[in-house]
């Protein structure tokens, strides 16, 4: 007979199954901040004016950080310009001072077009040609890795309730078990896209240059919906947006960029807003950028509360973020604005100003063979530089 003294104690959770209420709050999961790519940090407890608490030179360029806690990860081109190509690796280090958590590690196959995201205890990369792997988050050991078998990928996978979805740039959707890789299915899709897969309860959204969207069902990869607008181009890797109950792409036409708001069920379009970069959402808001002019929206009337303008004509919003709005102004600086009346609160320059006269796009989402972004965790601010820096700023 088996006997047991002492009190009973709950098994550890698995690594990549559930996520803790602490990771989901005040912390930047992924591209766009988490699994809507509505570029909003639920309670988020940075606030500018900001200090710089550390800067590392990580090579070339870094990725979208991912900041969960006290640590900030990313993934870095670490060629410093003598290697002859990337040397995409994934870093970790201590938010408050920058210090390594541990050494870095090489991604598989060294490829361009690699990222990084979060979920349920784990960290997750990819690389162009497919490989996603899954890492421990304090001691960078990987814990599994799944080759597909052609891929062209330029987004992480996205986490959501154990489960890792992403979609292969070659006309396949799936799901893979968080903790193990294993698939759990895979769907075929209409036509190529290389798109960030976008997940909430109602299902899993992948979008299309030309303007269509899958809506697939997150157990199965059932095809719950499928939109299609005739006639009409969007963005290059046109993601689709959720905020404020509909689905949100972008047009590409030169003499008329737009973005719409579209019925998650109907297909049937809503709202169209001249837009030339991916909106953001905050409480009540909608942030819309046009040729430089970013403006807060309310989504109940949609009247204009305050306009933000550039001054060389193009801009994006990147988070929304305890009553701040950070925008990634062209012309080379961060700019945060408070929410409610547009006003500069803080800003920083990350690059040099572009030369006059020279051609800039709003949202220009590759830059050195990865995905720009920056991250906010627990009162700190974490922003990629020139040069291959990622610097964190706080109250100090």
């Amino acid at each position: 007979m088996l006997t047991c003294t002492g009190s009973p104690q709950a098994a550890a959770p698995v690594p990549g199954r559930t996520a803790t209420a602490a990771e989901l709050r005040d912390a930047t999961l992924g591209y766009r901040a988490d699994s809507r790519a509505d570029s909003l940090v639920v309670g988020a407890t940075a606030a500018p004016p900001y200090k710089k608490l550390w800067s590392r030179d990580f090579g070339t360029v870094v990725s979208a950080p991912v900041a969960v806690g006290d640590k900030v990860y990313a993934v870095v081109n670490a060629d410093d310009g003598t290697e002859g190509g990337p040397r995409m690796m994934l870093v970790g280090v201590q938010a408050a001072t920058g210090k390594d958590l541990w050494p870095a590690v090489s991604l598989e196959q060294n490829e361009p077009q690699a990222g990084v995201s979060y979920g349920g205890g784990l960290l997750y990369t990819q690389t162009s040609r497919g490989t996603i792997a899954a890492w421990d988050p304090a001691t960078g050991r990987r814990r599994w890795s799944v080759s597909l078998d052609s891929a062209s990928m330029q987004y992480p996978p996205v986490w959501y309730d154990g489960l890792l979805y992403l979609q292969d740039g070659r006309g396949t959707a799936m799901a893979l078990r968080a903790d193990t890789g294993a698939r759990v299915w895979k769907a075929p899709l209409s036509e190529y896209s290389w798109a960030p897969t976008v997940v909430d309860a109602s299902g899993v959204w992948i979008g299309f240059d030309g303007i269509a969207w899958h809506h697939l069902d997150r157990k199965t990869g059932a095809e719950l919906h499928r939109f299609e607008v005739p006639g009409v181009s969007g963005a290059y890797g046109n993601p689709v947006v959720l905020g404020a109950g509909a689905a949100w792409m972008r047009s590409s036409d030169s003499d008329d960029e737009t973005v719409t708001a579209y019925d998650r069920k109907t297909g049937a379009a809503v709202r169209r807003l001249h837009a030339d970069a991916t909106p953001a959402f905050g409480p009540g808001r909608v942030y819309v950028a046009y040729r430089g002019k970013v403006r807060a929206l309310s989504t109940s009337t949609y009247k204009t509360a305050w306009t933000y303008t550039s001054s060389v004509k193009a801009a994006t919003v990147r988070l929304v973020a305890h009553g701040y709005v950070y925008v990634e102004d062209a012309d080379g600086r961060l700019v945060v604005l408070d929410q409610k009346t547009g006003k500069p609160a803080w800003s920083y320059r990350r690059y040099p100003a572009p030369p006059p006269m020279s051609p800039i796009l709003a949202e220009d989402d590759w830059r050195g063979f990865v995905v720009p972004g920056i991250a906010t965790s627990r009162a700190r601010l974490f922003v990629p530089g020139a040069g291959g820096t990622l610097i964190a700023f706080g109250k100090g």
